[in-house]
């Protein structure tokens, strides 16, 4: 039995998958017996511990061996260890034999190093789309000569054989080419269907073929991540029964029917039809995002690309309000912890030992006798007040914060002078965040505003492969809960049109 799930925006497409858990395990299904395959660890975990909640009496990590990634499932039947994968060091070896600068990056399973160098990103590219590296060549627009481009995937494959190592995209093409190591589950459950890669999709079919029911769950017009080999096509064409979720717990009406306009010139999809919550909800349009009052509530600030965020960036930071960008705080917890504990002494309270140490490093040298700075005479398991760090560890003054703490930035001080004057909590979830529509992807808000503007890559894409275009400001559009702020593009012929 093979069930194919779309889950339009809000529908709880997630939840529809762990009541699906719920109801094996209740039935006697051992969970040894149930896989959930999702894109990242993230998600494979929360769903893993979404279902030890139901059921107490089940162990995270030793009932639920098959809640992972598929990269993670190859590691384990394949029996691996962080050994056998190439580590930053070997990255560092193999660049300079290779003449690149290669940065690393550590990806959502612990196992996995990634190297960020455009060309490795194309050698990758090739591989998970399963195409002849001359192939690939052939058809992309790289501008790099033949020769350096097979050199590098010449060498890249050679020291990885040399040395007995393998990369992440290793994993999969070996896990595919010994599918009698994979499980044989009662339940599959293939989650995010539509961001797999072709290379995915074969080990996908492999486990399927071993599975006595399976559902491969996600939705084609959320489809985002073409650029980064994902093949949406193998989602759409792939044999089973066909589940709609028909109802989204998100959006507003007014929006799903701009939604509905923006999905209907998707031309290869899975026709689906859903309805909006009972919430009228509005759409709103401006010239500028400058005219858009983002003083109160919570808000997400979306554009094509990141470059377009940049005046977004300095425009919520001049207004003083505390923001999310790309996952990281407008104000580091170490500088919040040290202002928040430092005000906290001046009130006569008492801090603990590692929110004095952030405290001694903001503070000047100036500010504290010699030899005391590094807080030698202090005890980890103490508490500390004012007076006895003037008493018995060197401080030399109890000004306000921004006078004491100068080892912040001027522009930092500033920028907490202007949110405290606004009475912003500097502790607690960040009201607003800015990101790119990719990376907001899965994410909500009451308040989206959507930059419209697109990138001359993204206007030339639009011209010729609208589609994937579409699907982007889809799911721009379909983050909202309540109001959707709508920017409108300088240029209407580089901007999208609603």
């Amino acid at each position: 039995m093979i069930t194919k799930v779309f889950g339009p925006p809000g529908s709880g497409k997630t939840t529809y998958l762990l009541n699906i858990v719920e109801q094996e395990l209740a039935a006697g299904t051992s969970p040894l017996d149930i896989g959930y395959f999702a894109f990242t660890r993230k998600a494979a975990t929360e769903a893993r511990d979404r279902a030890v909640q139901k059921f107490p009496h089940l162990e995270a990590k030793t009932d639920f061996p098959w809640f992972r990634t598929l990269h993670s499932l190859a590691y384990y039947c394949l029996g691996v260890g962080n050994p056998d994968m190439m580590s930053a060091t070997d990255y560092a070896t193999f660049a300079k034999e290779a003449g690149l600068t290669v940065s690393i990056t550590h990806e959502g399973d612990e196992f996995i190093v990634k190297a960020d160098n455009a060309i490795l990103d194309e050698i990758n590219l090739a591989r998970i789309r399963n195409e002849d590296l001359r192939s690939y060549y052939n058809r992309s627009d790289m501008a790099i000569e033949w020769f350096h481009f097979e050199f590098v995937e010449r060498v890249y494959r050679r020291f990885k054989a040399t040395n007995m190592l393998m990369d992440f995209t290793d994993l999969l093409e070996r896990m595919t080419e010994q599918p009698d190591r994979l499980p044989e589950l009662d339940v599959l459950i293939i989650d995010e269907a539509q961001d797999l890669s072709l290379l995915q999709w074969k080990l996908v079919r492999d486990l399927q073929a071993r599975a006595k029911k399976t559902f491969i769950a996600g939705d084609d017009d959320q489809a985002v991540f073409n650029f980064a080999g994902a093949d949406v096509q193998s989602f759409l064409s792939y044999q089973g029964d066909v589940k709609v979720l028909e109802h989204s717990f998100r959006v507003p009406a007014k929006v799903h029917a701009l939604a509905n306009k923006v999905v209907s010139r998707i031309e290869n999809r899975q026709p689906k039809t859903w309805t909006p919550r009972e919430e009228t909800g509005e759409i709103r349009y401006y010239n500028h995002f400058e005219q858009v009052d983002i003083s109160h509530g919570e808000w997400l600030i979306m554009a094509s690309t990141k470059y377009m965020l940049d005046d977004v960036y300095d425009w919520v930071q001049s207004q003083g309000l505390v923001f999310e960008r790309q996952g990281h705080r407008s104000i580091s917890e170490s500088i919040i912890t040290a202002v928040v504990g430092w005000e906290r002494l001046r009130k006569g309270q008492e801090i603990t030992y590692d929110v004095l140490l952030a405290v001694y490093k903001t503070l000047p040298a100036a500010f504290v006798k010699r030899g005391f700075k590094s807080l030698k005479t202090a005890e980890p398991d103490q508490m500390y007040s004012l007076q006895d760090l003037k008493d018995k560890h060197g401080l030399l003054t109890d000004v306000i914060w921004h006078e004491a703490l100068t080892k912040i930035s001027e522009k930092n001080r500033d920028y907490l002078i202007s949110v405290l004057k606004r009475g912003t909590k500097l502790t607690g979830r960040a009201p607003i965040k800015i990101s790119t529509i990719h990376a907001a992807k899965g994410g909500e808000a009451d308040n989206v505003l959507l930059i419209t503007d697109l990138s001359p890559r993204f206007a030339k894409d639009y011209a010729k492969n609208a589609d994937a275009i579409n699907r982007l400001f889809y799911v721009g559009v379909t983050r909202t809960r309540q109001s959707l702020h709508l920017i409108l593009p300088k240029n209407e012929q580089k901007g999208f049109r609603f």
